[in-house]
């Protein structure tokens, strides 16, 4: 008779663990939201085992313990938050992390680090599992425990705790996890918001519009309205297909893998604003190939490197290109292909008598000479051809594709000119001019100069005011 009572106790126990088991399954898979509170299962675990309370605390990220929900907290004289490194030295939680894949049951201080936790919760009894993120430290603790007294639970008792609260640990590792996937997202998101960076991501080959950015999304409806779109059709709407300045196909290889990202800036035909463009392939969060564009704004950037390209290239006093910038586009000039070499002159032009005018006048309005030249040279520029400062009082014209009679026409012009006063603050000056032409045909820059220079010299020695063709 005992013995059936026995065995009727057992298949009770048995049916009671089946509907705990049910239950708890039943409640986590009705739970869509991972972070939705567990504590209703805690409870009907407490009672199950007859332990007083339960918890479940998280981890921050400065590896402060929060009570994040539970059984009987207040009651069972719960702490909010724990620090295990102000109760474990660093031997315990290297043991602890050995031990991260089965539960840990305490019901006496036999063992250091039974009598440290039991000390911490100060409890009789704990049962608890540590869980893990990358084998690492704990990022959570889950456990029931109990005050009042010492609760022996038996070897099966112990395997069914262990069970249930591994399922348990599981969802909250999930919870762990989902939150830490939000708040990277969410940092992410800011960071890319935030950072003064335009960028959308597309199809690599459909086109369509996959992310925005606010900040490149702001102004044209929002995301919500963008995506979806070809990326042409949202971030152009004048556009009707593809943009014709898409480097998509400098970011893949033959075989259509991605390879390095593209840099390269780009006007806007609106506005003149310049962006610097960087552009790569990248595999997508469903596998796909995309195209990811990131701007930013460098229009000021801009106006100051041609700011200080100016200043480089241009004559501070005359206005005019100088020296550097005449040899640059001679050269690129002779550079060219161009079907009949040698149309166009080089014309060196050297002031007659310029000392004798700024000793006599004084340095200002030497200066103002030079000015005054330099303006009437840029002024003539469509019949003489681009003038340059080359240094002192020493001019140079290119005349590009002018033929032999324009380049009479140039001298009859010149030398007219600079036999004519020059009216300065009152200062009536005449300054001639010796000037050598030579033809603009492939040599380079400097042999051109040279001839030209050598031509006007002779003009200097028969005279000066005049001009000399050097074939």
């Amino acid at each position: 008779m005992e013995k059936l009572v026995e065995k009727d106790l057992q298949v009770s126990e048995l049916e009671q663990e089946k509907d705990l088991f049910v239950r708890i399954f039943r409640q986590l898979s009705a739970y869509k939201d991972p972070n939705r509170s567990i504590s209703g299962i805690l409870k009907d675990t407490s009672d199950f085992f007859g332990f007083f309370g339960a918890f479940v605390y998280e981890a921050d990220h400065a590896k402060v313990f929060h009570l994040f929900e539970h059984y009987r907290a207040p009651e069972a004289g719960l702490s909010s938050t724990l620090v295990l490194q102000d109760h474990l030295s660093e031997p315990d939680l290297e043991e602890l992390t050995r031990r991260q894949r089965g539960i840990v049951y305490l019901k006496s201080r036999k063992t250091k680090l039974g009598a440290k936790f039991l000390e911490l919760f100060s409890a009789k009894t704990l049962v608890m599992i540590p869980i893990f993120i990358e084998q690492k430290e704990p990022v959570a603790l889950i456990g029931m425990l109990d005050r009042r007294h010492p609760i022996r639970l038996s070897g099966r008792q112990i395997v069914d705790a262990d069970a249930v609260l591994s399922v348990l640990a599981g969802h909250i590792k999930m919870r762990v996890y989902q939150k830490r996937l939000e708040y990277a997202y969410s940092s992410l998101r800011n960071l890319i918001d935030k950072a003064g960076v335009e960028m959308y991501v597309n199809d690599f080959y459909t086109h369509e519009l996959l992310f925005i950015n606010e900040s490149r999304a702001v102004s044209r409806g929002g995301m919500e309205k963008l995506l979806g779109m070809p990326c042409w059709k949202a971030l152009y709407p004048i556009r009707t297909g593809e943009c014709e300045f898409c480097p998509k196909d400098k970011l893949v290889d033959a075989k259509g893998n991605p390879t390095q990202a593209y840099t390269w800036d780009m006007q806007h035909p609106s506005d003149g604003s310049w962006f610097r463009m960087v552009n790569a392939a990248i595999r997508w969060v469903d596998g796909r190939l995309a195209h990811v564009v990131s701007s930013i704004n460098i229009t000021e950037n801009k106006y100051n490197e041609m700011l200080v390209r100016r200043m480089a290239e241009c004559d501070a006093l005359t206005a005019l290109p100088n020296r550097g910038k005449l040899i640059e586009d001679l050269n690129k000039m002779l550079n060219r292909a161009v079907p009949d070499q040698g149309i166009g002159y080089l014309i060196f032009i050297d002031l007659d008598d310029f000392k004798e005018a700024n000793d006599t006048h004084g340095h200002l309005l030497g200066d103002a000479l030079l000015r005054q030249i330099g303006h009437y040279l840029l002024s003539e520029n469509r019949t003489l051809g681009m003038p340059y400062r080359y240094g002192g009082d020493e001019f140079v014209i290119v005349a590009e594709n002018r033929t032999e009679d324009d380049l009479g026409r140039i001298r009859e012009m010149l030398l007219n000119r600079f036999s004519t006063e020059w009216r300065i603050d009152g200062n009536s000056i005449i300054c001639g001019i010796s000037a050598g032409a030579v033809p603009l045909k492939k040599k380079t820059a400097e042999e051109l100069i040279y001839a030209a220079d050598m031509a006007m010299y002779e003009v200097k020695k028969n005279g000066k005011h005049g001009f000399r063709l050097s074939t």
